[in-house]
């Protein structure tokens, strides 16, 4: 396996600590353990099945692992171990390394920075691009429910600057003009930059997206990977994708990990895992 990332000195943003995720007698993830820098934009890849989305779920709350622990910006937000029925069921490794049972809903950890999209694209089908961009505005609003249901000035002061942040927010995705439009009529590849808009109206630091490319053609993909570098830059923001499009992931990935059966098989730059023996084997197979 690369360490190529043992000396690196830059802010670690996000970090996978001993990732397990096991369901029944089934090791999901077994043993994860991943950095994300500042301003790095790093790949997660593996065939299907290989437990890719599984630590997705695990980063934002979806999933509690079964061992390991997650950090974000430096502070342990969720950890686990072995407990009940699984202590003796554990087929992992690391047990008793970690003592504490520190859990975090999903919302707690979009509030934390942490905003993701997902493979099959997850719109609000009757809104408007603007109404799906505000939504998620939402999530940071300060007024009380009270305020918000009656309408007080606070709340119409707050409501006019979230219109006028999340108009801004579409000219930098280049959706402005497609403003009123519904989500729905939008062109496939809009669709996605209209999810990934939506992830940004949350104020992320870090930015997960699950399969970005999924159904695109290739003037498509290229597309997108200038886009996803182009707000990388300007919401300076770090990025972990999980992609099957190779061209994507060695186009734009500064780091990358790769997963099969669950297990972390090697991490590198781009040239590393493309030379990779065990990389190859595990997407073409070995030799007969």
């Amino acid at each position: 396996m690369t360490m190529a990332k043992d000396n690196d000195k830059r802010e670690v943003v996000l970090r996978l600590s001993d990732i397990t995720m096991q369901f029944g007698g089934v090791v999901a993830v077994d043993n994860l353990n991943l950095d994300v820098h500042k301003n790095e934009i790093v790949g997660l890849i593996g065939p299907n099945g290989a437990g890719k989305t599984t630590a997705f779920n695990c980063i934002t709350g979806v999933y509690e692992p079964t061992n390991g622990a997650v950090e974000i910006n430096g502070k342990v937000v969720i950890e686990n171990y072995p407990q009940g029925k699984m202590k003796d069921a554990y087929k992992g490794r690391n047990q008793g390394k970690y003592t504490k049972a520190l859990t975090m809903l999903p919302d707690k950890v979009t509030k934390l920075g942490v905003a993701r999209t997902f493979q099959n694209i997850r719109l609000f089908k009757g809104m408007t691009v603007l109404e799906n961009v505000l939504v998620a505005m939402h999530m940071n609003q300060g007024e009380s429910v009270f305020g918000a249901t009656f309408r007080s000035k606070k709340a119409r002061e707050e409501e006019k600057a979230m219109r006028e942040e999340a108009l801004e927010l579409l000219k930098k995705v280049d959706l402005y003009e497609n403003r009123d439009d519904m989500s729905t009529s939008l062109p496939y590849g809009k669709q996605r930059h209209l999810e990934i808009a939506r992830a940004l109206a949350t104020h992320p630091s870090i930015l997960l997206l699950d399969e970005p490319a999924a159904g695109m053609n290739p003037q498509e993909s290229d597309d997108l990977m200038r886009f996803i570098g182009r707000i990388r830059d300007e919401f300076d923001l770090s990025i972990l994708m999980i992609e099957h499009h190779m061209q994507v992931i060695m186009g734009i990935c500064e780091h990358i990990y790769v997963l099969n059966y669950g297990g972390q098989i090697a991490d590198g730059t781009a040239e590393e895992i493309q030379a990779n023996p065990a990389v190859i084997e595990a997407y073409l197979g070995g030799d007969e």
